[in-house]
């Protein structure tokens, strides 16, 4: 009887975290950034409790089950609306390498070793660390690379293009939100990216705008919120 029981149990909690999983949406299984990471194993340890405890009610594990579901997607929620909360679960990435050398401060705030910023960039068949311009630690652990012009594979755009050296990529705006130390960074004011969009498309504000990126060569990419599109400014 007990063990049938546990089947019931089992069957239940997978059912759950399944359907759990499909709301939430991939990012869970994507990013795995510390917010992902502490509700993996939050909703693994409430399931197998409720899988196999027969000394309590199973309808109090599973509440708790659904219960923690629901906050994972409310705090996912304001996430999306917010970039200070975003920042705040889910941190932002950090430059860690830049011409070639490494960014001590910034090693700091990660509490990344040398050796495993090394290790790192052995997984990406990079021996040495002078070749790189930028390396930007991602919110999930992994490394992003970009090498040195003279370092980077030769394709037909860039075979007769003089090398320069590139700037740090930098988010100008995201969901609608200016990033105002990125502006402050590029040495710019908000009337000037205004601006700059506007010979784009005739907006009313950068709340119509969802996402400007400064690329390394300086140009704009931008993406508008009723387009479906993606447009760059050469």
């Amino acid at each position: 009887m007990e063990y049938l029981q546990i089947l019931l149990q089992t069957l239940l909690a997978f059912g759950t975290i399944m359907v759990l999983t499909m709301i939430l949406g991939k990012q869970q299984m994507a990013e795995m950034t510390f917010f992902e990471y502490v509700n993996g194993i939050t909703f693994g340890s409430i399931a197998a409790t409720m899988a196999t405890d027969l000394d309590r009610n199973m309808g109090y594990h599973w509440f708790g089950l659904i219960l923690f579901g629901f906050l994972t997607l409310s705090m996912s929620f304001i996430a999306m609306k917010s970039r200070k909360a975003r920042k705040w679960l889910e941190g932002e990435p950090v430059l860690v390498i830049s011409g070639g050398k490494l960014m001590e401060d910034n090693m700091k705030k990660t509490r990344f070793t040398m050796g495993e910023i090394m290790e790192l960039l052995r997984q990406k068949d990079v021996f040495d660390m002078s070749k790189v311009q930028f390396g930007i630690l991602e919110n999930d652990g992994s490394l992003s690379v970009m090498m040195k012009p003279d370092y980077q594979p030769t394709t037909p755009k860039n075979v007769f293009k003089p090398s320069s050296v590139p700037q740090e990529p930098l988010d100008l705006v995201v969901d609608g939100q200016v990033i105002a130390e990125n502006l402050r960074k590029i040495g710019q004011s908000e009337e000037w990216l205004l601006k700059e969009v506007r010979k784009q498309k005739p907006v009313n504000s950068i709340d119509e705008v969802f996402y400007v990126l400064m690329e390394t060569d300086g140009n704009l990419y931008m993406d508008f919120r009723d387009d479906g599109t993606k447009k760059d400014n050469q």
